[in-house]
């Protein structure tokens, strides 16, 4: 057994320093992870050609237009919030999008390529709607999140959109409306197929706090693979 340990340590040595810390590296040890998901899950659930269809199934058949408390984290010029303004028409429905609108507060590295720090700068500014429901929080989330929660108790029915592109940023916002991620939670990831970012953001949430969920849909399309996933929080 001492010789067994002894083998391993050097192993270990021996790969920490032969192997580099690559970006590339991690993502192809990720994507095998995605599949697995994929297959775990076995497609028991519609699939859309974009993000809007998917929405609209959201919308039209799983919450039925009722009135919903809308989170969005990661707005950039609207166009998510504001889509959903329009196919949800509950006068009791309030929509928050949560940005710095400032662009991303930290690098981005994607497969093959990368977006610096400030990309998806709105100066700022929030989108203009003439929609009374919707709100704007400015800031990081790190910095904003806890006081709106505790100033604005959220109700159910609850949909999420997690649209904040970081693994960060995703895996705070999981964690920190953990207490209001009730059965019956819809949550909806705009790139989960970045493997490295909000799909291992969901896996360490979920094995941290032993949650449990069903995907109720999923974008999968020549454009789109497993860009965009819904799931309904089951416990």
């Amino acid at each position: 057994m001492k010789k067994t340990n002894i083998i391993y340590s050097i192993t270990k040595a021996f790969l920490s320093k032969a192997i580099p810390n690559s970006k590339h590296l991690k993502y192809l040890s990720f994507y095998p992870e995605l599949e697995q998901w994929r297959k775990k899950h076995k497609e028991l659930y519609p699939l859309f050609k974009s993000r809007y269809m998917l929405y609209d199934y959201l919308n039209s058949e799983i919450e039925k237009n009722g009135p919903i408390s809308y989170l969005e984290f990661g707005v950039f010029n609207g166009d998510s919030i504001k889509y959903w303004s329009r196919i949800n028409t509950g006068e009791a429905s309030r929509f928050y999008g949560f940005d710095t609108f400032t662009g991303l507060p930290d690098i981005w590295e994607l497969f093959s390529s990368r977006l610096d720090k400030g990309a998806f700068n709105m100066q700022g500014k929030y989108p203009h709607t003439a929609d009374k429901r919707i709100s704007f929080v400015r800031g990081l989330f790190q910095d904003t999140l806890s006081r709106f929660l505790k100033e604005h108790p959220v109700s159910s029915p609850l949909v999420i959109n997690i649209d904040s592109d970081l693994y960060s940023s995703a895996s705070y916002v999981l964690s920190r409306c953990n207490d209001v991620l009730v059965p019956g939670t819809i949550v909806i990831f705009d790139e989960f197929s970045v493997v490295l970012e909000e799909f291992r953001a969901l896996k360490d949430y979920c094995s941290a706090y032993i949650r449990e969920y069903e995907v109720l849909g999923a974008t999968k399309s020549w454009e789109e693979y497993y860009s965009q996933v819904a799931i309904r929080i089951k416990s």
